[in-house]
């Protein structure tokens, strides 16, 4: 399991992850986590990308967690976009990450 926590910060862009095993693909750029031994953790500045907010570790059961910013443009951006909880990734794929425009929001021109 990798859990993903999100760490908010009011600037452009989007976040998109998608994992394969202990591999996470963040805004195309490829990490792979596998050689990182339970009990382990690899600071930020190690990981070297700025898309990190804080380490990965691999907890001593052999599941990860990594710290991930997400950007954000509107100040008025909903409580699951400033507030995001964890994120449980069980299975392999893309990420759902939360939008600024809740799917039920979108405006349609």
């Amino acid at each position: 399991m990798i859990k993903i926590n999100l760490s908010p910060i009011l600037m452009g862009g989007r976040l998109e992850v998608s994992v394969r095993g202990f591999e996470l693909t963040v805004c195309c750029e490829v990490f792979d986590f596998t050689p990182l031994k339970k009990g382990y953790e690899l600071s930020a500045a190690d990981i070297g990308s700025e898309l990190f907010a804080g380490p990965a570790v691999m907890s001593g059961d052999g599941d990860l967690e990594v710290t991930l910013l997400l950007p954000y443009s509107d100040p008025d951006a909903p409580m699951c976009v400033r507030f995001p909880e964890p994120i449980f990734v069980t299975a392999d794929g893309p990420v759902e990450i939360p939008k600024e425009i809740p799917a039920e929001q979108t405006i349609e021109r």
